[in-house]
């Protein structure tokens, strides 16, 4: 294990520490309970009348808030009263969305990254890192330039309905195509597309400049290292991402074609203008009958990988009524075109693709991807370096999960987390580690310590832990229980 990540694991430690004594101020703009105030969620539901979602990350803020025009007015200027560094926050705001759009209430809720890369603790790359933030003018006359590449970073269902088209003698689109982000870091290690980014100055862009900053600054950061000699030209990002770029180009949109997939009700917009006058060029099309449509709606998933299925109402409605079922035949454009069929594919090559790049990953840092005896001392000297959660409840059954099921073992288990009195060890097809497991502890007391190494990181991997109440449903100890 190396310094830097000794380092960065105590960081995480200290962190978790510092967030119990920062609870007090997460919990109210204007207050907490001790000061008889409401919290967040209360102050503006009630005083403000706001709706939405809040994601709340070590690295900021990523929120979707619908209300009234003065109430999401207000609001803005409470947190610039809380917080000076909301004076640089760049708000987007849209008038006059119909009341269905709105959101019924107000969820605020802590995650360890704002877009889920898998790049939390200590594979985080600096966000000092990211790339130059591009205004929409920049931005579109960059597109129009030679040696240019463009990366859209958000999925391929979002990017199908809408992207950006620069001229043919500009910049050249990349879709990575994925189904989720936590794929971008090995789409961005292949070859081939180490190949496409060669001597080229590089655009990226997403819908509101959030997924950019993770993913401008893990660019950067190889750029600074094992991709050196890539001599890339300079990387650049739009400010704002496509909702910014739209509300500058609204007569014509610019460069973009189709429209843009949001995640809140309005589900997806075009250029306002073109838009009032229904002229938004539809360029996707239902998955069951191929007909021009763009917007997803139902509750409908790809059988094969689950991402939200393109078809149109008439399809869905013949679907409902049992004149025409949509069968497994009908997949999202990637699966079809990846010739996929069954789920287990999907999964068996998402899990190839990462094992290779968190062996690579491993290598690099001179772990060798098995480890020896210094490292595995080093993991256990740090296991122990925390405090214990809470337990309330005195739960001894524990869920661990985010196992490297490239190397890890049950006698590998039993050394890094101590005193578990029996495991069930669960196996992949290959007879190795499944990336996860059940343990019952000696104790409450060692439970709740090994609830307290959540975040910590074994053999390249931060653990996942969660209490796993007791029921009746199941034999336990389970008859493949592996005793320590």
């Amino acid at each position: 294990m190396s310094e830097e990540d000794k380092a960065a694991i105590a960081a995480a430690i200290k962190a978790k520490k510092k967030a119990k004594k920062m609870a007090k101020k997460r919990k109210a703009i204007g207050g907490g309970e001790e000061g008889g105030e409401e919290g967040v969620e209360e102050v503006a539901e009630k005083e403000n009348s706001l709706g939405g979602r809040m994601r709340c990350a070590r690295e900021g803020l990523n929120c979707t808030i619908t209300g009234s025009y003065d109430g999401v007015r207000n609001w803005i200027a409470r947190l610039k009263e809380f917080d000076p560094v909301f004076n640089q926050t760049e708000f987007k705001l849209t008038d006059s969305l119909p009341d269905g759009q709105h959101f019924p209430g107000l969820k605020a809720f802590p995650v360890d990254e704002l877009v889920n890369y898998g790049l939390a603790g200590s594979r985080a790359p600096a966000i000092s890192e990211t790339a130059t933030h591009l205004e929409p003018s920049e931005y579109h006359a960059k597109m129009a330039e030679k040696d240019t590449v463009i990366i859209d970073v958000r999925n391929y269902y979002e990017s199908s309905i809408g992207h950006f088209k620069p001229p043919s003698s500009g910049a050249e689109l990349i879709d990575p195509k994925m189904r989720k982000s936590t794929e971008f870091p090995v789409w961005l290690d292949k070859p081939e597309t180490k190949e496409k980014l060669k001597n080229k100055q590089v655009l990226m862009y997403c819908t509101g400049g959030v997924r950019c900053e993770r993913a401008s600054a893990l660019l950067r950061e190889k750029l600074k290292g094992e991709d050196k000699d890539l001599n890339v030209k300079g990387v650049y990002q739009l400010q704002g991402g496509i909702h910014k770029y739209l509300d500058e180009y609204k007569g014509d949109g610019g460069f973009w074609h189709g429209k843009n997939y949001t995640f809140d009700k309005r589900f997806a917009h075009g250029a306002k203008d073109l838009e009032d006058a229904g002229a938004v060029a539809t360029i996707a099309t239902c998955e069951a009958c191929s007909k021009p449509w763009d917007r997803f709606r139902g509750k409908r998933r790809c059988p094969t990988c689950g991402v939200p299925s393109l078809v149109c109402k008439e399809c869905l409605d013949m679907d409902a009524r049992g004149e025409k079922r949509l069968g497994k035949d009908v997949r999202c454009k990637l699966c079809v075109e990846e010739g996929i069929w069954d789920k287990r594919d999907v999964k068996r090559k998402d899990e190839r693709e990462l094992r290779d790049y968190e062996e690579k990953l491993l290598k690099a840092k001179g772990g060798g991807g098995g480890g020896g005896e210094e490292e595995l001392e080093e993991e256990m000297e740090m296991a122990y370096d925390h405090e214990p959660a809470p337990n309330p409840t005195n739960e001894t059954r524990l869920w661990i999960g985010n196992l490297n099921n490239r190397v890890m073992t049950i006698d590998l288990l039993f050394s890094v987390i101590p005193n578990i009195k029996f495991a069930q060890w669960l196996t992949n097809p290959e007879g190795g580690c499944r990336g996860f497991c059940f343990v019952e502890m000696k104790s409450a007391e060692d439970a709740a310590y090994v609830m307290g190494m959540a975040g910590t990181k074994v053999k390249g991997r931060p653990l996942k832990v969660n209490y796993q109440k007791a029921d009746n449903k199941s034999a336990w100890p389970p008859p493949n229980a592996v005793y320590a």
